[in-house]
C-alpha cells in the first residue's frame, strides 16, 4: 500500500502554498502602507478581508495536504485513526439516515426513559452499515479540501479542533490576534459597525499573519516529516 501523497511532494506542494499566501501579504504591505503616502483610510479598510484570506486560504490547502498525507490507498477505514476517519464517516448516507430517523422518534422537549422500537431499529441499521462500512478501504479519491472543518471561518477554535484530528502541534503557532483579525473581517463582509483601521493597524495585523503563516506552515513540516 501506498501513500496517497509522497512526501516529498507534499513539502512542495505546501512550500509553493506558503510563498503565494505570503506574496499577498508582500503585495497589500507594498500598495496600503509604502505606496499610500496620503495615508487613504479606505484602503486600510478593504485590506483587511484581503489579510484573512491570504491566512484563510493558505490553512486549507496546508490542512488539505496533511489529510493527504495521512491516506493510505487501499487501507481499511477500521485502520486509521477514530477522528481521522469521522471525516469520511460523518459523510456516508448511512450516518445521516440514522441522524434523520432518530430526530423523527424523539419528542421535542422531552427526555426519553426508554428505548422504543423506532430508536432501536435506527441505531441496530447503523451499527450493522458502520460494521461493514470499517471493512471497506477508505475513499483516496475524495475531494480533501471538503474533509478540512472550517465551518465559515478560521479562528482559533477551529485550528485547534483540525490541529488535533491529525496530531498537528501548534504550541509555537501564535494565535492570539487571529479572532481580532477574523472579527474585523466579519465586520466588513456582514455590514457592522465599522471604524475605518489606521495604518499602524493594518502594518500590526500585515506582520502578525506574515508571522502566523510562517509559524503554521514550521508545524505543517514538521508534522510532515513524522508523517
Amino acid at each position: 500500500m501506498t501513500r496517497h501523497l509522497r512526501l516529498m511532494s507534499a513539502k512542495t506542494e505546501a512550500k509553493e502554498a506558503l510563498t503565494r499566501h505570503l506574496a499577498i501579504i508582500a503585495d497589500l504591505r507594498l500598495h496600503v502602507i509604502t505606496n499610500n503616502p496620503e495615508k487613504n483610510d479606505f484602503l486600510y479598510l478593504m485590506s483587511v478581508p484581503m489579510i484573512y484570506a491570504a491566512w484563510e486560504g493558505y490553512f486549507r490547502i496546508a490542512m488539505s495536504i496533511c489529510l493527504r498525507r495521512a491516506c493510505v490507498r487501499g487501507q481499511k477505514h477500521k485502520k486509521y485513526k477514530e477522528k481521522y476517519v469521522t471525516l469520511w464517516l460523518q459523510k456516508q448516507g448511512f450516518v445521516n439516515s440514522f441522524f434523520d430517523k432518530l430526530f423523527n422518534t424523539v419528542s421535542l422537549g422531552k427526555i426519553p426513559k426508554k428505548i422504543n422500537s423506532g430508536r432501536f431499529n435506527a441505531l441496530s441499521d447503523l451499527t450493522c452499515e458502520f460494521k461493514k462500512w470499517l471493512e471497506t478501504p477508505i475513499d483516496h479519491l475524495q475531494n480533501f479540501d471538503e474533509l478540512v472543518m472550517t465551518y465559515a471561518n478560521v479562528n482559533k477554535e477551529v485550528v485547534i479542533f483540525n490541529s488535533e484530528i491529525i496530531g498537528l502541534d501548534i504550541d509555537r503557532v501564535n494565535l492570539g490576534r487571529l479572532d481580532d483579525l477574523l472579527a474585523r473581517r466579519n465586520d466588513i463582509a456582514h455590514g457592522g459597525l465599522i471604524d475605518y483601521p489606521k495604518e499602524n493597524i493594518i502594518n500590526d495585523l500585515l506582520t502578525y499573519t506574515e508571522n502566523l503563516l510562517n509559524q503554521f506552515h514550521s508545524s505543517i513540516e514538521a508534522w510532515l516529516e513524522k508523517n
